[in-house]
C-alpha cells in the first residue's frame, strides 16, 4: 500500500527579482534623461558653491591695493629700469603703456617712490627731463588708492604759471590717465567762467593756474577743497617769477593742512625755498641736475630766424607748411594776436 504523506510539497528554487542598477543612473546610454538631470542637478550644486566662496570685486581690488602699499617702503630708484618695476596699478601701467612710455627719466625714478610713500618732495629738474610724469603717477595711484569718485570731489590740484603749460599737462593726464574712472578738469583763463563753475564741484583731478584757482575760491559757492589729499606746485620758480607769490600763498592757506604736497622747479632759488617751506612738511629734496650748467637739456635743439619785423607771419606760415608732418606749437604774445 502506497501511503501518502501529510507533509508540505518541497517548493522549487525561487526566482529573484531583478531590481534597478544603481549605477544605470550614471550611465547616459542606458538611461539618458536620468542621467541628464542628475548631472545637472550636481552643475547647479557646483555654481552656488562658487558663487558663495567668490569674493566681490570690491574685496578682490582692495586685496590688491593692499599688496601694492605693502610694496611702497622696498621700492629702489636705482633697480627701477622700467615703469612696470614700479608697484603701479594695472589701469596706471596699461595708461602709460599706450600712450608709448616704456622707460622712467631720472627725475622720475627719483620722485615716483618717495610721492608713492606719502612724503612731500621738493624736485628741481632741467625743463624737459619729464617732472610732469613724475607727478602725474603718484597723483592718480594716490586717487586709486583711496578709491575715489566724482562724488568725493577734489583729490587732486595741479597749479601750473601759464595756460600753455596746464593744457599740455592735461593733455598728458588725458592719455595716461584714461583708463582710470576720475573726472579731471582744466581751469584757466580765457575759458567760460559759468561753465567751470557748474562742473568743478564733480571734478577730482583740476589742473589751473593760480589767477583763475584763486578767482573760484572767492566766487564760486560749489568749489571746496576739504577733501584734498594731494597739491603738485609745477615750475614754481615760474610762479614766482610771473608775480604770483601773494596769490599762491593765499591758496595754499585755505588748504587743508594733512595734503601732499609736490613741488617742482626747475631753478634752486630764495623765493622757491621761502615757499617750500611755506607748504611742505618735512620734504624729501630730489636734485637730478646738481653738476649740470645749464637748465636746458643737452639734448634740445634750438634754431631762429632773423627777419624784418612786417615778414614774420609769411616766415611762420611758410615754415609750418614745410612741416607739415610734424607737430608745432606756435606761442604768440596775447589773445589777441592769436585772435588775428
Amino acid at each position: 500500500m502506497t501511503g501518502v504523506s501529510g507533509g508540505k510539497t518541497p517548493a522549487g528554487p525561487k526566482s529573484k527579482k531583478r531590481g534597478r542598477n544603481p549605477r544605470d543612473t550614471d550611465d547616459p546610454v542606458k538611461n539618458f534623461e536620468r542621467w541628464k538631470k542628475k548631472y545637472n542637478k550636481k552643475k547647479d550644486r557646483v555654481k552656488q558653491e562658487k558663487r558663495r566662496n567668490k569674493k566681490p570685486d570690491w574685496q578682490i581690488e582692495r586685496e590688491m591695493i593692499s599688496k601694492l602699499v605693502k610694496q611702497y617702503q622696498e621700492i629702489n630708484p636705482s633697480e627701477a629700469v622700467k615703469f612696470s618695476d614700479f608697484p603701479l596699478s594695472k589701469t596706471t601701467l596699461k595708461g602709460l603703456w599706450e600712450a608709448q612710455y616704456r622707460l622712467p627719466t631720472e627725475i622720475q625714478k627719483q620722485t615716483i617712490g618717495l610721492a608713492l610713500q606719502g612724503k612731500d618732495v621738493l624736485g628741481a629738474a632741467k625743463t624737459g627731463s619729464g617732472k610732469t610724469l613724475a607727478f602725474l603717477i603718484p597723483v592718480l595711484e594716490c586717487l586709486f588708492r583711496q578709491q575715489w569718485t566724482a562724488d568725493d570731489g577734489l583729490g587732486a590740484l595741479i597749479i601750473s604759471p601759464t595756460r600753455e603749460l596746464a593744457y599740455q599737462t592735461f593733455e598728458v593726464l588725458r592719455k595716461v590717465g584714461k583708463n582710470h574712472e576720475f573726472s579731471a578738469g582744466l581751469i584757466i583763463g580765457g575759458k567760460d567762467l559759468k561753465s567751470e563753475t557748474e562742473r568743478i564741484h564733480r571734478t577730482n583731478i583740476i589742473i589751473c593756474t593760480p589767477g583763475r584757482l584763486l578767482q573760484h575760491m572767492d566766487q564760486t559757492m560749489s568749489f571746496h577743497a576739504s577733501n584734498l589729499h594731494i597739491l603738485v606746485l609745477d615750475e614754481a620758480d615760474r610762479i614766482l617769477d610771473m608775480g604770483f607769490a601773494d596769490t599762491v600763498n593765499a591758496i595754499v592757506e585755505n588748504l587743508p593742512k594733512t595734503r601732499q604736497t609736490l613741488l617742482f622747479s626747475a631753478h634752486e632759488t630764495k623765493s622757491v625755498k621761502d615757499l617750500a617751506r611755506l607748504s611742505l612738511k618735512d620734504p624729501e629734496y630730489v636734485w637730478v641736475h646738481e653738476k649740470a650748467k645749464f637748465s636746458t637739456p643737452a639734448t634740445l635743439e634750438q634754431n631762429y630766424v632773423v627777419c624784418e619785423l612786417h615778414q614774420k607771419i609769411n616766415m611762420l606760415f611758410s615754415f609750418m607748411k614745410s612741416h607739415l608732418n610734424r607737430k608745432v606749437i606756435v606761442f604768440f604774445s596775447s589773445c589777441k594776436e592769436v585772435g588775428v
